[in-house]
């Protein structure tokens, strides 16, 4: 799915994570550690600070160490279950060292570091605009997401610890355990950002649009704009045009090949794809600006559509935020564009295969209904582990998906009478006979998560339902 210019500043505001090098075999607490800002609903901020103590100092009981205490300090030691498979691709290797699952969840350690032992880039990434990181299941049917939840140098830069969250819904019970499990990783990159610190690399000049004002430009203002984009792109960029962008040197194949009017106002054809050049990876252009040169009036890129023409040539319809201008108007428009690029470390690609013995999750039968404000459901397993708490249900998953608007959640009773309030995590169903579920998770007072373990609870009550907890 492609990302607008407002997606793509979202995200960048979303996935920054920056920690500064520490010696991940010695100290637990490491000042100045920077996280990712997140929307979180308020909290007791009392009750998140005892419980964040309490589970720091049960994480360090059990003698939690390396690079986890700096991910993930509340993580049980007897959850996490040893890895150690490593591959050697050109000038890096990629090692999976620990990993913690319960039946359809994943943390996975990663250590990245150069075959010659020099420091690594500090921008180094495997997950990129060229770039991927996957974890892939074998699974006739299923759906999963992913990402990368942290990253941490080493106190002389040689290796790089990254924290990889997956998550899966299958056909399949203990999805992923005792199965073998596959993480590939297209290579190593640098992802290139703008001196505004965005992730994409901004032309260096406008370009203008008055050629297009010499056209037959169509007009399809009455026309649904996703649904019939193909049909636009196409009538669009038959008017025979094609302006170069700035890099053209470098990525000639780049260029705004049409105009016309949509139900979005004033839209542009532009060439889509992935070019290499040297050692940077292109994955795809975008408009930041459209530009009337007779006001200074700015219009940001709003809305982007994929579209192939006649030809096979992928294409973008690009239409623009709270625009008022039309096709008369092009003479005296420039439009600003902005490339997703990347700086290739490494080309080589990695494929790990390992299988996990354990799962850290417990289950447990649930046989009474649940009954939240009038709302019945019929819950008939709870699954709880120290990445999750997920209860599946007999109803359809519309109703199950409406606890959300409920506002009600789980609360966890641990042995020494501490009461822990979870928050919704997020509904999964996959059809087909498979049984809808809803799962929680547990957070401090900053939304980071915290990891239960399992063995400290002895019961949970939701609704109506007090769920006691058998070890």
């Amino acid at each position: 799915m492609m990302r607008t210019p407002e997606e793509e500043r979202i995200f960048h505001a979303l996935s920054q994570i920056q920690t500064p090098a520490c010696d991940l075999s010695g100290v637990v607490e490491q000042a100045g550690r920077q996280r990712r800002a997140r929307l979180r609903p308020g909290r007791p901020l009392a009750a998140a600070a005892v419980l964040c103590a309490l589970l720091t100092i049960g994480a360090a009981a059990v003698g939690i160490s390396g690079a986890w205490r700096y991910f993930a300090p509340s993580l049980p030691q007897n959850a996490v279950e040893t890895v150690g498979v490593s591959q050697t691709a050109g000038d890096y290797t990629l090692t999976v060292v620990d990993a913690v699952a319960d039946d359809s969840n994943i943390l996975l350690l990663l250590a990245l570091s150069r075959t010659d032992g020099r420091p690594i880039d500090p921008e180094a990434s495997l997950n990129t605009t060229s770039m991927h990181l996957n974890l892939e299941i074998e699974a006739e049917r299923g759906a999963g997401s992913s990402g990368m939840l942290g990253r941490q140098f080493s106190q002389d830069g040689t290796t790089l610890y990254l924290l990889f969250n997956a998550s899966y819904v299958t056909d399949q019970p203990d999805t992923l355990v005792n199965q073998p499990l596959t993480l590939t990783a297209d290579g190593v990159a640098v992802r290139l950002h703008d001196s505004d610190g965005l992730y994409h690399v901004r032309g260096d000049s406008p370009v203008s649009l008055a050629p297009l004002a010499e056209q037959e430009n169509p007009d399809f203002s009455d026309t649904h704009f996703r649904g019939n984009a193909e049909e636009i792109a196409r009538a669009a960029a038959a008017v025979g045009c094609d302006i170069p962008l700035p890099l053209d040197e470098q990525f000639p194949d780049y260029a705004v090949l049409g105009a016309a009017m949509t139900e979005n106002g004033l839209s542009l054809v532009l060439r889509s794809g992935r070019y290499t050049s040297s050692d940077l990876v292109c994955t795809d252009v975008f408009p930041d600006t459209l530009i009337d040169t007779r006001t200074g009036e700015k219009y940001r890129g709003s809305s982007g559509q994929g579209a192939t023409l006649e030809d096979g040539t992928r294409v973008v319809l690009w239409s623009f935020q709270d625009c008022p201008l039309a096709l008369d108007d092009l003479p005296y428009l420039e439009v600003e564009v902005s490339y997703n690029m990347d700086r290739v470390l490494s080309d080589q690609p990695f494929s790990l295969t390992f299988t996990l013995g354990k799962s850290s999750g417990i289950s447990i039968p649930i046989e009474e209904p649940l009954e939240l404000d009038g709302l019945t459901l019929h819950p008939t397993e709870l699954r709880l582990s120290p990445l999750e708490l997920r209860i599946l249900f007999a109803d359809g998953y519309e109703a199950a998906f409406s606890i959300r608007q409920e506002g009600t959640a789980p609360v966890l009773h641990l042995a020494d009478g501490t009461e822990i309030a979870t928050r919704w995590g997020g509904g999964r169903y996959l059809g087909g006979g498979t049984l809808p579920s809803v799962g929680f998770l547990v957070e401090d007072a900053d939304g980071e998560r915290i990891f239960i373990d399992p063995g400290q609870v002895v019961s949970i009550t939701f609704g109506n339902l007090e769920i006691p907890v058998e070890h």
